[in-house]
C-alpha cells in the first residue's frame, strides 16, 4: 500500500490533506492508481470534511466513493436525500438506511395480486370461480 493510500485511511490525517488526496492526478480506472483508491478511502474516513464528502457523493463515475460517503456519519441528511434514488442500489440503500427509510424498490418486482376466495354464506364453503 502506498503512502497516499495510508494517509487517506488514517483518521489522524487533516481534512485539508484528505481533500488534496481526492484530487490526485492519475487514471482512476487503473486498479493500481492512487487517484481512485484515495477517493474511496477518503470517503470512508471519519475525519473528512462535509465539503469533501459532498464532492465525493456527487461523483457519478465512482460508485464506491458514493457508497462510502453515504455510509460516513459526517455526511449530512440533505446530501443523503439526494442519494436515495442513486442508480446503484447499494448506494441508494446505504443512504436510505441512514435516513431510516425502506430499501429502494426493485424495478422488475411484480406485485402479485392476492386472491381472496368468495365464501358461500349458507354453506361456509369456497365458491369456485
Amino acid at each position: 500500500m502506498t503512502n497516499a493510500r495510508e494517509e487517506a485511511q488514517d483518521p489522524a490525517t487533516t481534512p485539508e490533506r484528505l481533500h488534496e488526496l481526492i484530487n490526485l492526478v492519475g487514471d482512476r480506472g487503473n486498479i493500481d492508481s492512487d487517484a481512485g483508491w484515495c477517493r474511496e478511502y477518503v470517503a470512508a474516513n471519519p475525519s473528512a470534511s462535509l465539503e469533501t464528502l459532498i464532492e465525493l457523493a456527487g461523483d457519478k463515475n465512482d460508485f464506491m466513493s458514493r457508497l462510502n460517503a453515504a455510509k460516513n456519519p459526517v455526511l449530512d441528511d440533505r446530501t443523503l436525500w439526494l442519494l436515495i434514488d442513486d442508480p446503484n442500489d447499494m448506494v441508494a440503500n446505504a443512504a436510505r438506511e441512514r435516513l431510516n427509510l425502506a430499501p429502494k424498490p426493485r424495478p422488475n418486482t411484480i406485485a402479485r395480486g392476492v386472491h381472496i376466495p368468495r365464501i358461500d354464506p349458507k354453506t361456509g364453503r369456497v365458491i369456485k370461480p
